[in-house]
């Protein structure tokens, strides 16, 4: 068939790994990019048991693979395995993405941080609220810090959120929050499914707010949280929106080619997920 992609010896291999995985849109997002593009390239999605990590990263440094990108819950378990970190990643001490460099050595990079940042654009204050303290909630919090923006951290555990406050410059409040600075982050999984309970305010502390939810449903409806801020008025940055912008970032460590972003963005949005 004309136009039929192959895949052969020659392709370049990329893909996502996570616990589980099958709700991801990234390899749709990646695969429409190198088609776009011309790429000899293919990207996949691969569940991988936390007790098997370190045994998916170096296997798949094995075979050839260019590179991860690492999904909840693995982030901050990858960063231990990994042989070198850039200094983002050190930093959060999470990896969202690894590359696979000579003699099979692994090195840690976050996108996590920067791709929230261009999703949100300009900075509505100088406050912000990150909710939770796992691999994505430090990243977040680093990239925020680093931007010189004040950030509070509220999580269930609240000894892991004064762990976390501790070691980024950032404090640690309670769960549930009472108020909110100008821009709430959400860095946990809660929402995924579509709910919106359990999260750690009333609805009314959305109220002129910009508010980024980090997390994204595999059918690609709202999650509970930005349709709630929509509801309230408030400027939503969804998921699928950062996940663009973290891909498009990831896009160009493996390839060294610049990300056709409008071409993953809809991909990302029209992907059917089965």
């Amino acid at each position: 068939m004309a136009g039929e992609r192959r895949i052969g010896g020659g392709t370049r291999l990329a893909g996502v790994i996570g616990w589980p995985v099958e709700h991801s849109r990234s390899p749709q997002m990646h695969n429409a990019a190198y088609a776009t593009l011309g790429l000899d390239w293919a990207y996949v999605a691969m569940p991988v048991e936390p007790a098997r990590l370190e045994q998916a990263l170096r296997g798949a440094a094995a075979l050839g693979f260019a590179g991860l990108n690492v999904t909840i819950p693995h982030k901050q378990a990858t960063a231990a395995i990994c042989d070198e970190l850039s200094p983002q990643a050190r930093r959060a001490d999470s990896a969202n993405t690894v590359l696979m460099l000579d003699g099979g050595r692994l090195r840690g990079e976050t996108t996590d941080g920067q791709g929230m940042l261009d999703a949100i654009g300009e900075l509505p204050g100088p406050g912000a609220l990150v909710l939770g303290a796992g691999g994505a909630a430090r990243a977040a919090v680093a990239a925020l810090a680093d931007a010189g923006v004040a950030v509070t951290v509220s999580a269930r555990r609240r000894e892991a959120a004064e762990q976390l406050a501790r070691e980024l410059g950032a404090r640690a409040t309670d769960w549930p929050v009472g108020d909110a600075p100008e821009l709430i982050v959400n860095a946990t999984p809660l929402g995924q499914a579509g709910e919106a309970a359990g999260l750690p305010f009333e609805a009314g502390l959305l109220d002129g707010r910009v508010v980024c939810d980090l997390a994204y449903r595999g059918d690609g409806a709202e999650t509970g949280l930005i349709a709630a801020a929509r509801e309230r008025g408030a400027r939503g940055v969804d998921g699928l929106d950062v996940l663009v912008r973290q891909g498009a970032l990831a896009f160009r460590l493996f390839t060294g080619a610049e990300p056709p972003i409008e071409i993953m963005r809809a991909a990302v949005r029209n992907a059917t997920i089965a």
